[in-house]
């Protein structure tokens, strides 16, 4: 077993103000309007900024999103060895596990009930066969189908039961929450600061929630590469790439696979997906990912609120919105 899992990589940046004076009115001096802090979270580079705001009111809004941040990686993290998730692989069966866990493992389940087995958190068994395969041979093709048979056998999210005290993966199952665990996690994150009165963040922990607009109004923009930004004031965005984590030297697989076919979706170059909550639209880019474009078109009204766009590899861009959302294209 190979537990630990690839740090994605950023399909879609945050572009800074031009000025912090444009939009908090010009009183205000750069340094008072801005906040950015830098770090990790779930593996991935992670951003919190803040507009409007005191540094010194911002660090210590900081200590404590840290403190979260921390906290959530103890339950759902891959790469923690003590983590309630390493720990549930390990031993098949959960004792007394975290608030946490249960909603963030239930919020899976219930996306993969939605979406008709699309999303599964019992993949970490293709996971493993495909890297085990390439760290014997780099050069080689893609894994025989006896290889992804034996670990397709691994993967299915129905054997996963949660019960009043427990947690149970049915037989040698492995289980994974980075589908949404960076949804998660952020959600917690911009909750936590929601709460503690701040308007005007925006929340990145490899996936983007907006906390109110900027200071006085204006979105925070959101770049994606040959493509006009997102401007968002509200709500959430996660993007799968399978070219985020390519498997073997010369790139014939890569992370995001397809539970039905055990091997990696092949339909889409990039998913993006808004949502109210970071944990769902990070877990139905993962989802969609492995959807066609008619798959998606009938999956769109079990998930309403819900804004996506598909760019296919001839860099040709589709969207589906099912309203209310609170994202725009500039």
């Amino acid at each position: 077993m190979r537990p630990d899992a690839p740090t994605r990589r950023r399909a879609i940046t945050i572009l800074a103000a031009a000025a912090a004076s444009a939009v908090t009115g010009g009183a205000a001096r750069p340094r008072e309007a801005d906040y950015e802090w830098r770090g990790v979270a779930m593996g991935a580079d992670a951003t919190i900024l803040f507009n409007g705001i005191e540094p010194q009111t911002a660090r210590s809004a900081i200590a404590a999103a840290v403190a979260e941040i921390d906290r959530l990686e103890h339950a759902l993290s891959l790469f923690r060895d003590s983590s309630e998730l390493r720990r549930l692989n390990r031993d098949k069966v959960l004792h007394s596990p975290s608030s946490d866990m249960r909603r963030a493992l239930a919020l899976g389940l219930d996306i993969a009930d939605r979406s008709g087995g699309l999303f599964d958190p019992s993949v970490q068994a293709l996971w493993e066969a495909h890297v085990d395969w390439f760290a014997v041979a780099p050069e080689a093709g893609l894994p025989p189908e006896g290889v992804i048979a034996q670990a397709r056998a691994a993967v299915d999210w129905r054997r996963i039961r949660i019960g009043p005290d427990t947690i149970r993966a049915g037989g040698d199952q492995r289980l994974t929450l980075n589908g949404l665990g960076q949804g998660y996690v952020t959600d917690r994150v911009a909750d936590l600061l929601h709460f503690r009165g701040f308007k005007h963040i925006l929340v990145d922990l490899g996936e983007q929630r907006a906390v109110g607009p900027r200071r006085g109004g204006a979105p925070w923009l959101v770049a994606r590469a040959n493509a006009a930004p997102f401007a968002l004031t509200g709500g959430a965005l996660a993007t799968s790439e399978g070219a985020g984590c390519m498997l073997g030297a010369s790139g014939t697989a890569h992370h995001l696979f397809d539970p039905r076919s055990g091997r990696s979706a092949a339909h889409w170059k990039r998913i993006t997906v808004h949502h109210r909550s970071a944990a769902v639209a990070d877990a139905l880019s993962t989802a969609l990912y492995a959807a066609s474009a008619g798959e998606i078109e009938a999956l769109l009204p079990r998930f309403k609120g819900t804004a996506i766009w598909g760019t296919d590899h001839d860099n040709r861009e589709r969207r589906w919105i099912s309203p209310p959302v609170d994202v725009t294209l500039r």
